[in-house]
């Protein structure tokens, strides 16, 4: 894939996860132990995991919805000329594996709790896209500017 379809398909993804990380963001601010109370609800589906432990400190909160405010913007600006702010993705990447890793950690050497296990799951998927996304969006020939 390559020009104007690989610019197409990394727009229309950069947008929905735009879109996906704002009303995550949302809903972490809005309503946590929810979020958590419904997560781990499903991770009952899948074993005996324990119960994700309620929301206490709301300064990890508060910076919990700021890097998904930040993520948003960065899927925004990359979004709007995806030759120009490249870079961006690779950053964006950066974050999904820390946080993937992080979660990995927790998971393993904290409790075994499902929430942990699924950020690390979906954030290094995430980390895939970001990176899917960065290699496509090298295929776009930047816009000419005006003489």
């Amino acid at each position: 894939m390559t020009g104007e379809r690989a610019e197409r398909f990394v727009v229309f993804n950069l947008r929905l996860l735009a879109a996906s990380f704002a009303v995550t963001g949302i809903l972490f601010i809005a309503a946590p132990d929810g979020v958590l109370d419904v997560i781990s609800d499903v991770g009952e589906w899948f074993g005996d995991f324990p119960r994700a432990p309620e929301t206490t400190e709301q300064l990890w909160l508060a910076l919990g919805f700021a890097y998904m405010v930040v993520i948003t913007g960065i899927c925004l600006v990359v979004q709007a000329d995806v030759v120009r702010y490249r870079p961006l993705l690779l950053v964006l990447a950066a974050g999904k594996a820390a946080s993937s890793l992080a979660g990995l950690g927790f998971f393993v050497f904290d409790q075994d709790v499902f929430i942990y296990l699924l950020n690390f799951i979906v954030d290094g998927f995430l980390v895939g896209v970001a990176l899917l996304l960065w290699s496509l969006s090298g295929r776009v020939a930047p816009v000419a500017a005006p003489t």
